[in-house]
């Protein structure tokens, strides 16, 4: 099944001048939100015993993975990609104030190796089309 995509425009007047310029880039049309229980239920074939293996594995490892971001670790799913922290200074403290009380979680970011990548890419792309939810 391919990627589904969906070309966005914008246009641009400048003031001044009158001229007009249209800028599209494309992003990704998710189908649906795939969860824990939807992978479990895919992987387990339908085995009560496999579901609750694989739930209980799943939810160590993202224990084990929160624990190693909060620990100040890096984390790498060998073949897949690296969990990371972006941090910030928080609002209203002053940009020279960078004691451990001024900084702040940004985000937790996953990014895919290139293989990992590699492969993802090769389920093609299809654009979406907004009057009928397909092509």
């Amino acid at each position: 099944m391919a990627i589904r995509y969906k070309v966005n425009t914008y246009t641009l007047k400048n003031a001044k001048t009158g001229e007009v310029k249209k800028s599209n880039w494309v992003s990704a049309k998710s189908r649906d939100n795939y969860r824990t229980e939807d992978i479990v239920n895919e992987l387990s074939g339908g085995s009560p015993a496999k579901k609750g293996e694989l739930l209980s594995a799943f939810t160590r490892i993202a224990a084990c993975i929160e624990q190693k971001l909060k620990e100040g670790h890096n984390v790498t799913i060998d073949g897949y990609g690296t969990f990371q922290l972006t941090v910030q200074i928080k609002e209203g403290k002053e940009d020279t104030d960078f004691r451990g009380e001024s900084v702040e979680l940004k985000n937790v970011v996953f990014n895919a190796n290139r293989q990992a990548k590699k492969r993802i890419n090769a389920a093609g792309f299809e654009r979406f089309n907004e009057e009928n939810g397909n092509r």
